[in-house]
C-alpha cells in the first residue's frame, strides 16, 4: 500500500482526516522511523563521500533525454485529467459547468505543450496556478498531495522540455527570470516528498479508517497476513506501517541523503500495486514514475565531492563538475 492513493478509489468525504491522532503515539512511530532512517543515510553517504552514490555506468546513458520524459509522462496524467475533467488527481472533481471545462481545458493544453515543447514556459506558469488552485478547493493534504506537479513545472521551466540532460539551463526568455538547473531538481525532489508524505498522513497514520474501507475491498493487499498467514499482522498495524514507510520515504527525498538509494529503494513498493488495480492507478501515478526515473539518473555525470555533500542539488552549477572530469591536470613546474 506504499503510496497508493486509497482516496481514489474510496470517497473521502466519508472519511475525514482524524486531527486527534495528529498528537499520538502514531506520529511518533512516524517520527521516530523517519529520523532513524534519515540518521542512518546520513552515516552512510558520510562513509562513501558520495551524495549520488551509487554510481553505475548505464545511468549516464540513460539521464540523456530525462527532462523530455519526464514532460511527457506528466503531459498524459494531465490530459487525461483534463477530459474528466478532475483537478490534476481523479479524486479532485470539478463541476461539470464553465469553470470545470476551462480547468480541464488548461490541462490539456498544458499537456500538449509539454508534449511539443511549445510554450512550455508558459504552460508551466498555469500548472502552478492550478496547484494554488487545489489549495483554494480541497482539503490541504488533499491539495499537498500535488506539490510535485510545482517541481516537475519548476523543472521544465528552467530546463526545458527539449533538453538532452539536465545540467545546463536553456537559454533565458523575455521574462528575465534568474534560473539554476540544480535548484529547479531540489525543488522537484523536495516538493515531491512533501507530495508523498501528504497521503501517508492524510489516508494512513491520521485516517486508518478510508485505509480500512479499502482493504474491506481488497482484503488481500494485506499480504503477510493473507499471502504469509501472519495474523499478528492486523489491518490497522498494516495500515499504520505502510504509513510509516511511505512518510519515511518522502521525509528522505526532502532531506536529498543518498537520493539515488531513497529511488531505488522505493521502486518496488512504489510499483507493486498496479496490476491489481483499475487504470487510474497507472495513468495517475505516471508523473510519479517520471520523477523517479529522473531523480535516479541525475547527477550520473558529476563529479563526487564528499565535503559538498549534495549541494549541487542546492546551488552550486553541476556543469563545473563536469568540466573539472574532462579537464587535464596541468603538470607541475
Amino acid at each position: 500500500m506504499t503510496y497508493l492513493h486509497v482516496a481514489w478509489f474510496v470517497d473521502p468525504q466519508r472519511y475525514p482526516v482524524r486531527w486527534d491522532l495528529v498528537l499520538s503515539g502514531r506520529t511518533l512511530l512516524a517520527l521516530a522511523a523517519a529520523a532513524g532512517a534519515a540518521a542512518l543515510l546520513f552515516g552512510l553517504q558520510r562513509l562513501v563521500g558520495d551524495p549520488h552514490w551509487p554510481r553505475f555506468a548505464f545511468l549516464s546513458k540513460m539521464a540523456v533525454g530525462a527532462p523530455a520524459l519526464l514532460a511527457v509522462q506528466g503531459a498524459i496524467a494531465l490530459i487525461y485529467s483534463g477530459v474528466q475533467p478532475v483537478l490534476l488527481a481523479p479524486h479532485l472533481h470539478v463541476a461539470n459547468g464553465v469553470g470545470g471545462a476551462v480547468i480541464g481545458a488548461l490541462e490539456v493544453g498544458i499537456g500538449f505543450a509539454f508534449i511539443t515543447g511549445i510554450g512550455d514556459r508558459l504552460a508551466s506558469a498555469v500548472l502552478v496556478g492550478l496547484v494554488a488552485l487545489t489549495l483554494v478547493l480541497f482539503p490541504p493534504l488533499d491539495a499537498l498531495a500535488q506539490l510535485y506537479w510545482v517541481g516537475i513545472a519548476a523543472v521544465i521551466y528552467v530546463i526545458g522540455r527539449q533538453a538532452a540532460a539536465a545540467e545546463r539551463p536553456r537559454p533565458a526568455t523575455g521574462f528575465h527570470i534568474p534560473v539554476n538547473p540544480p535548484r529547479a531538481v531540489a525543488a522537484l525532489r523536495v516538493l515531491t516528498g512533501l507530495a508523498i508524505v501528504a497521503p501517508a498522513l492524510a489516508e494512513k497514520i491520521w485516517n486508518p479508517g478510508i485505509a480500512q474501507a479499502f482493504l474491506d475491498q481488497h482484503p488481500a493487499f494485506n499480504f503477510p497476513r493473507h499471502l504469509l498467514g501472519l495474523d499478528w499482522v492486523t489491518d490497522d498495524r498494516f495500515i499504520l506501517a505502510a504509513g510509516i514507510a511511505e512518510f519515511t520515504i518522502g521525509v528522505l527525498l526532502v532531506t536529498g541523503l543518498l537520493t539515488r538509494v531513497v529511488i531505488l529503494a522505493m521502486w518496488l513498493p512504489f510499483n507493486l500495486t498496479i496490476p491489481f488495480l483499475p487504470a487510474q492507478e497507472l495513468i495517475w501515478h505516471i508523473p510519479v514514475f517520471g520523477i523517479i526515473y529522473f531523480l535516479l539518473v541525475h547527477g550520473a555525470d558529476l563529479a563526487p565531492d564528499s565535503r559538498q555533500g549534495s549541494s549541487d542539488e542546492a546551488g552550486r552549477d553541476p556543469t563545473t563538475a563536469l568540466r573539472s572530469r574532462s579537464r587535464p591536470t596541468a603538470p607541475r613546474r
